[in-house]
């Protein structure tokens, strides 16, 4: 049990207490799962505190209805992930990249991908647990999600393989950036920005040094932080001097460090930073591979929580890539619905975002 602010209530909680307005008179009873409703009533009696504990069956039960439409298994995604956390680990001890294991990977995620790319999408992603796990996940997600991209890109075959290897190699110029420095709860300085910023210079370095010699890998990894108007980095290439590579796992990085716990930062929502890459389109990203984004994740991507026009309220757990404002929404203690085939009902609140891995 745990006590938090009523602001940080959210669907998927429960009461682990009796919660009493000021006269003594019990409004709602332990056990009790929160929905915007109860948030409501709460917040109109006066409660700023609630005790709750996480009810761990509405997740799971989310959970199993988004993994009907998974672009990447439970299965593959938590073994990529441990993969990836030995490549990184030899990569730290001896500057070798285990280029066997990173094709295996990449491999693995690029068939998933192809295999179970539909119509109703959902894009399960790996969040990290400690601060020293986000370049395992980090790189884990940026391949899935560049990886989506490219086929929405059009992109196939041995092309499509050498991005989503770009993609998973990105940050291994980090290895080479101190630890303090990567993991520091607050602003850098600008020696240490420099620092930072060389990331993309290490991980060319790397790549030449292990003999990779395909282009569009080194490319993307190099290019990762360019922009599109010539503000990004290191050598601040305007549109069509950065590949293709570059400019799609430009994208992927911002998405998934823009919805990822860091040291000196709290997530945002996905639906905030879909909207800010959008909003940025012919600034820093390619509006070509930017839409693709809103193919793959949608208007109102999976874990929005939302208000229906019936009274009702879900959470999104498919996005819908051909009626992108018209996902597939699990109501509350009720069926899933997919909004494409329910005319007569339409979002009209977007309330709150839940986490589902």
């Amino acid at each position: 049990m745990k006590v938090i602010s009523l602001n940080k209530a959210q669907f998927g909680m429960v009461l682990a207490m009796d919660v009493r307005d000021t006269t003594g008179k019990v409004i709602f009873k332990k056990n009790t799962p929160l929905d915007e409703k109860v948030i409501a009533v709460l917040k109109k009696s006066g409660i700023f505190t609630i005790p709750v504990k996480n009810q761990k069956n509405t997740i799971t039960g989310l959970q199993k209805e988004t993994q009907k439409y998974g672009v990447v298994s439970k299965e593959h995604l938590d073994l990529g992930f441990k993969k990836i956390k030995s490549v990184f680990k030899v990569l730290e001890d001896s500057g070798n990249i285990d280029i066997d294991t990173v094709v295996d990977i990449a491999s693995t995620i690029k068939e998933d991908i192809e295999k179970n790319f539909s119509d109703k999408l959902f894009v399960p992603l790996k969040k990290l647990q400690t601060f020293d796990e986000y370049l395992y996940s980090h790189s884990l997600n940026v391949m899935i999600i560049s990886t989506l991209l490219g086929v929405e890109a059009g992109i196939i075959g041995d092309e499509l393989l050498s991005l989503s290897i770009s993609a998973l190699l990105h940050d291994i110029g980090k290895t080479k950036v101190p630890i303090e420095i990567m993991n520091a709860p607050r602003k850098l300085t600008q020696e240490e920005m420099q620092i930072m910023r060389n990331h993309v210079k290490f991980g060319k370095e790397l790549c030449i040094q292990n003999n990779i010699k395909d282009i569009g890998i080194v490319a993307g990894v190099y290019e990762h932080h360019e922009r599109f108007d010539g503000k990004g980095y290191l050598e601040g290439k305007t549109n069509e001097m950065i590949s293709d590579f570059g400019k799609l796992i430009s994208i992927a990085d911002v998405y998934d460090a823009l919805t990822s716990t860091r040291s000196y930062k709290g997530p945002w929502t996905p639906y905030k930073t879909i909207s800010f890459i959008l909003s940025n389109v012919e600034k820093q990203f390619d509006g070509r591979f930017a839409q693709g984004l809103i193919n793959a994740f949608g208007v109102y991507p999976v874990g929005t929580r939302v208000k229906l026009s019936n009274g009702q309220f879900g959470t999104i757990v498919a996005s819908n890539r051909s009626n992108k404002i018209r996902p597939l929404i699990k109501i509350d203690r009720g069926d899933t619905i997919d909004l494409s085939e329910e005319k007569t009902i339409r979002i009209v609140e977007v309330l709150d975002y839940i986490y589902i891995e």
